[in-house]
Parts: C-alpha cells; structure tokens; sequence
C-alpha cells in the first residue's frame, strides 16, 4: 500500500508506514474532541431540530448504517473476514447527523459477522440496548399527545427497536399508502449517512482500492479520514456553494468498494412496533404531513 510513496519519496516502506500510522494516530488523538465528542443530551437535541428543519423526520438522533471496506485478506486469518458478497473485508459501522458528519463510529468487525452481530456488539448497540446513551426524555409527535422516543433511522440491515426505526418490509406497504409514507420519510432522513460516505470515499481516494496493511493501520487511517471528514464539513456549513458541491458528489459516488450490510431478519418487540405505528399515524396526519409526499410515494418505490 505504501510502496507508490516509498518511490515517490525514496523511503523505505516500514519508514513509511511508520509515518503514516505516527500521523493519522495524532490526527485522531487531537481532533476527535472537537469534532466528535461524546454526544450530550444537548447534543441529541440539536441534531434533532436539524433533522426537522431540514428532512421534517421528528424526533430524530441521526441516521445509522453500516459499510463493508475492501481490504486485502489478513495472514492466517482464513474465512474470518470473508463477507456475504465474496470479498474480504472490515465493518465501518456509523451515525451521521443532518448535516453529514459522523457522530458515533465502530470500525474493525470481521467482514463475516451478520449485521445483526455487528450491530449488538457495536458501541451504539449496546448502549441502546443497556439505555446508557442519555438520550433526550420522549417528546410527543405533531398532532399527538404521548411522548414518543427520539430514534435513530437504519435500513433492512438494522433490527427494529424503540429506539432504531427500519421500513416497513414490502408484503406491509404493497397497497397500504400510509406504509408507504413512512418508507418515503424514514428513507429521505437515512439519505444524509450514504451522502456522508460518498462524501468521504469521494474526497479521501484511499477508499477507491482495497487496503493492503495491517488492521491496526487500517482503523487509524479510517479514523483519521472521518475526523478529517468533520473537520472540513464543519467548515463547509457556512459556504452554501462548496456544500452543494459536495451533496453532488455524494449522490454519484460508485460504491464498488465499499459495499452495504446484508438485511436483518431478527424478530422485533411490541413496543417497537407501536413507536414506529406513532411515527405512520403522524406523518399521514394533517399535523406531520409535508406537501410533496403524495407525489413523492406515486412516483418512487417505497
């Protein structure tokens, strides 16, 4: 992986890799503070009025997925990080908030793991499943007098849960229109995390071929890009054009190394149910409803 610099520079590869490893280790270590700190309760709460304003998703904390990156097979590793689509690969595992920086991440699973694996042994499974995330108290939906829980938004890859929504599985929206609302709306929410990888595969061209070095290089140089990646959206914010420029970028970025989870198949609880129920009624309701959505659902598939 280090060889082209090692030429380029005439330098020995171990010198290189040193380097790099030296460089993106500091890059973490000083900017993650800034740039993605532990979340707050004060946090959560802002990122969700972002996602109000701007994707009218309620009560929403980010949106979550998960990101196979191509490496190249580990010595003595044998099928351990084989994936489903027949490549050897890492997990990125992230959450992103409405402005397209990561705000939790999980990085270095075996590509072999099922996403349901993935997900319960990532940090952000497990602190929603042991309630230790301080979250925001429940806040009612528009139109609707109980409180309901500030969720995340996944897709098929990720299990139902009070506090993770999923769409509704195809046998549940083929001619129920309401169904297909709350598809339409969770899926223009869960756009900002696939623009946020395109973006960062886009600008750092270390994603465009698989990884050739050791794991532990790997989860530094992921690291480091991500951080990197918040830092310079978090300068972005206030220049409306180069934004623009980007969001471009992330809608046609070619995903051929860098792949998505398989579908979960896990059996949801009752009060999941009830929750996302909470969050069809109110986007079908006259309170929650946006304009376009009518013309939205006749036109895609959701």
């Amino acid at each position: 992986m280090f060889k082209t610099i090692a030429l380029s520079y005439r330098l020995a590869e171990r010198t290189v890799s040193n380097i790099v490893n030296e460089v993106c280790a500091a890059l973490w270590h000083r900017l993650q503070p800034f740039y993605i700190p532990a979340p707050t309760v004060e946090t959560w709460k802002n990122i969700s009025l972002d996602y109000e304003r701007k994707w009218q998703f309620y009560n929403c904390l980010g949106a979550v997925d998960g990101k196979h990156i191509a490496i190249r097979k580990p010595l003595l590793s044998g099928s351990s990080f084989y994936n489903y689509k027949q490549y050897f690969s890492i997990v990125l595992m992230a959450t992103v908030d409405a402005n397209y920086r990561f705000t939790t991440i999980n990085v270095g699973s075996m590509g072999r793991f099922s996403d349901g694996n993935i997900f319960a042994n990532s940090s952000l499974g497990k602190m929603l499943n042991s309630g230790s995330l301080q979250l925001p108290e429940p806040k009612p939906l528009p139109g609707q007098n109980t409180g309901t829980p500030y969720v995340f938004v996944g897709d098929e890859a990720f299990p139902l849960m009070p506090n993770l929504m999923r769409p509704y599985p195809r046998a549940r929206v083929t001619g129920n229109y309401e169904n297909k609302v709350f598809n339409y709306r969770l899926s223009r929410a869960r756009q900002t995390v696939e623009s946020s990888f395109g973006i960062l595969t886009a600008r750092f061209r270390v994603y465009k071929r698989p990884f050739e070095c050791k794991l532990d290089t790997i989860d530094k140089v992921v690291l480091a890009t991500i951080v990197l990646h918040n830092y310079l959206r978090t300068d972005i914010l206030s220049n409306a054009s180069i934004q623009d420029e980007d969001d471009e970028i992330a809608y046609s970025f070619d995903e051929s190394n860098f792949s998505s989870l398989a579908p979960n198949r896990s059996r949801s609880s009752n009060e999941a149910f009830s929750i996302r129920q909470n969050f069809t009624e109110c986007f079908n309701s006259n309170y929650g409803s946006v304009d376009w959505q009518r013309r939205a659902v006749q036109r895609g598939q959701f």
